[in-house]
């Protein structure tokens, strides 16, 4: 994929992000973890491979332990093989691994014949008199370097949410295109699907599109029913890759923001904000969680929270290694997922 969110961009810095940062902080591997007190764990890598990130983990529904999708290449070969951003999903007995080998679920042909690259899936499970996997995703729908698709700005004009429904979260079916009205041909990426049935409605749908965040209203068809901006942020952030979930009677957001405080061309951080409505953020508050600083990291990509146990939170996300020339300028030098147990009170 490659548009402004996170997907391989050769991006240039067109936001300032000034930090006024009163709290403890440790610093691992390039990336700072602001605390409030509590000392998390280090980041710990679960695997790696070839432009790795946008983890998406939830307690194994039918068994004991996890299940992660995520997205990218995973290795050369597959980029040699002239097969762009796909999906796959591993299998773990614990939040932390040992992570099984790679199963590749899903690639950009299987979607729409316009696809060319899918990245950043958010599944959700309904339970029912059986299970039933629900993934939304993002699309590229032209081809990098192509005509009209040749810029930035094209490619992410170019990014599409869709979904797609699975009996046993590995063979996807079904796909749908999230239809979201898109006057500014920002294009819209990096979904995060709450499952809030209410009446016809069975998910919000949180996703980027320009700076910002948006919401939809989805149907148990999968259609669209209401759509809106969910999140504008102060100042002028760049926000992208939402994540929503609830901790005790409280919604947090988590989202990147690229940081141009740096002379390196790409550096995003992790950001959070919190609501007690779902749907009424406008005027909450943010603040940084996870900011890289100058290190051996440029990234920290796509967050994912999954509670682990009542006081404590896994976080996982992608991370982004200096390139070959020791810039920050390419995201395809996404290297590992990794992961943090973190304190619910940092949230």
């Amino acid at each position: 994929m490659q548009h402004h969110t996170r997907l391989r961009l050769r991006r240039n810095s067109f936001i300032t992000v000034a930090l006024i940062i009163v709290l403890m902080v440790i610093i691992w591997a390039g990336v700072t973890v602001v605390n409030r007190g509590d000392t998390p764990t280090r980041f710990a890598t679960q695997f790696t491979g070839r432009d790795v990130y946008s983890p998406d983990v939830h307690p194994n529904p039918v068994g004991s332990g996890y299940i992660m999708w995520y997205a990218g290449w995973q290795s050369q070969q597959t980029l040699d093989s002239g097969q762009f951003d796909t999906i796959y999903r591993r299998t773990a007995p614990t939040s932390d691994g040992p992570w099984s080998p790679p199963t590749t679920v899903l690639v950009a042909s299987q979607v729409a014949p316009q696809v060319t690259e899918i990245n950043d899936p958010s599944v959700s499970i309904v339970a029912g008199s059986s299970l039933r996997y629900a993934m939304f995703f993002t699309t590229l729908v032209c081809h990098p370097g192509a005509s009209g698709c040749a810029t930035t700005q094209q490619q992410s004009a170019n990014s599409q949410v869709w979904s797609a429904t699975s009996d046993n979260g590995v063979s996807w079916g079904s796909f749908k295109r999230m239809a979201v009205p898109d006057p500014g041909q920002k294009g819209v990426s990096g979904p995060s699907a709450v499952l809030q049935p209410s009446g016809s409605q069975q998910w919000l749908v949180f996703f980027g599109t320009g700076c910002l965040i948006g919401m939809a209203s989805v149907s148990a068809g999968r259609d669209v029913l209401g759509s809106s901006i969910a999140y504008r942020g102060t100042g002028s952030r760049c926000m992208s890759n939402p994540a929503v979930f609830k901790s005790g009677t409280t919604w947090h957001m988590l989202f990147n923001v690229l940081e141009t405080t740096s002379a390196d061309a790409v550096r995003f951080d992790v950001w959070k904000t919190s609501s007690a409505s779902l749907t009424n953020w406008l005027l909450a508050s943010a603040s940084p969680i996870a900011i890289v600083n100058g290190g051996s990291e440029c990234g920290v990509l796509t967050p994912d929270v999954v509670a682990h146990g009542s006081t404590h939170v896994d976080l996982y996300v992608g991370l982004v290694a200096r390139g070959s020339s020791g810039a920050c300028g390419d995201l395809t030098q996404s290297t590992s997922i990794a992961r943090m147990e973190l304190p619910a009170s940092m949230l």
